[in-house]
């Protein structure tokens, strides 16, 4: 499953996606100043992504074991997979 997670929502989001084996998190908006969270904790078995123009846009460095992802690469995850919203 596929985990768009906003900042409010984080941590139902994190714990929701922590007992899924197949998790896949895409941090988004204002999740993406979560992104050193989600790296010290690994609540997430699976990839952990976030939106590469809003870490931009937000001025965000972002930890090895997050990767920065396009809108475009974001849509092609949304369509391949079932998706939950935390925004």
């Amino acid at each position: 499953m596929l985990y768009l997670v906003d900042e409010p929502l984080a941590d139902l989001a994190f714990r929701t996606a922590a007992g899924d084996e197949d998790a896949r998190v895409v941090l988004i908006q204002d999740g993406v100043l979560l992104a050193s969270e989600a790296d010290d904790n690994q609540k997430v078995d699976g990839p952990v992504y976030a939106v590469a123009r809003d870490v931009e846009v937000r001025g965000v460095d972002l930890p090895p074991a997050v990767e920065p992802i396009t809108y475009d690469t974001l849509i092609e995850l949304v369509v391949e997979h079932e998706t939950r919203t935390f925004a």
